[in-house]
Order: structure tokens, then sequence, then C-alpha cells
């Protein structure tokens, strides 16, 4: 998921930018930040029945070896079963990818949840959006001093819908 958000220009030190529905058309618009999360819903209704089918699936499969004498197969069963349990738990508490982009002041600033930092003039950067396939696809602003990939949190969905924004924003950060 993603917010598009800015700070305003007389206080840039703000703690708590605020939100926008759309991009600003003035060529003097504020410095805008897009704030990019992984989205970490919880299991739905359905997610949890075919979790809950896959166990007794398991279970129904190894009755059969269990009692001709095969116990590994059930002892299997249960020792898979818990680890994925195991692998959602784990996954569920950990902390959700972000990233944050931010186009203000002829400067590119791009954050990540691993606390790399890149901030490079916008004045050079362009969009590049690499897609190998139609299932893939990955986002980049390249510019003479380095490269930025983005987005790598975002479904493909969300990535297509970001690509615009993003070109619109650079486009007004080249401008001023």
């Amino acid at each position: 998921m993603y917010e598009l958000l800015c700070r305003s220009a007389e206080r840039p030190w703000a703690s708590k930018p605020e939100k926008l529905d759309r991009l600003p058309e003035t060529a003097s618009a504020k410095p805008l930040i897009l704030h990019m999360q992984e989205n970490r819903s919880h299991l739905s209704h359905d997610a949890r029945v075919t979790f809950s089918m896959i166990a007794l699936l398991f279970m129904v499969t190894s009755i059969g070896p269990a009692l001709h004498g095969h116990w590994l197969v059930p002892a299997f069963s249960i020792l898979a079963m818990a680890g994925l349990t195991f692998a959602l738990e784990r996954h569920g508490k950990s902390e959700p990818a972000q990233e944050t982009l931010e186009l203000a002041d002829g400067r590119v600033r791009h954050r990540d949840s691993s606390g790399r930092q890149i901030e490079l003039p916008a004045f050079w950067m362009r969009l590049a959006a690499d897609a190998r396939n139609p299932t893939d696809l990955r986002l980049f602003l390249r510019g003479r001093d380095g490269s930025i990939e983005f987005g790598r949190c975002l479904s493909l969905d969300e990535r297509r819908a970001v690509a615009p924004l993003v070109a619109a924003a650079l486009a007004q950060a080249r401008g001023r």
C-alpha cells in the first residue's frame, strides 16, 4: 500500500506531513513524499478455511500409512503443519517492509526499512520501468550519479499505479 504526502515548503521539518489525494498541478507545489509499505492484512476467512483444509488433508493422508505401521508419515504431517503455523505467526509479528521516496528542492531522497538512505539530484533523474514479463515490474530512478530502485514492497498493481505519480512528481521537481 502507498500513501501520497507532502510537507509545507515553509515548514520542511514538520513531523507530520499532510495527506494528498492527487498530485498538485502548480509549479510551486509542495515537496512530495511517497510512503510505501508492504501490505500485511490479517488472514481472511477464506484463507483460514483453506489453511484448515490443508491441515485436514495432511491428517487424512497420514491415517492410511499409520495403520500399516509407517509412523514417519503422520510425524512428517504434524511437523509440516507446525512449521507452516510457525512461519505464518513469525511473518505476522515481523515488521513490514517500508520505503519513503521524497522529491523536494531539486533532490530525490529514498529511505528503506533496512536503514539505507540515498540522496541524488533530481535534474538528471528519469523513471525507468523494467518489465521482463507481464507479471514482473521493477521501478528505477536512474541518473548520471546513480540509480534508485523503489517500490519493492508494493504489489504489481500498486507499482503500476505509482509509476505515473512518480513520473509527474519528478517532472515537477526537475522544473523548479
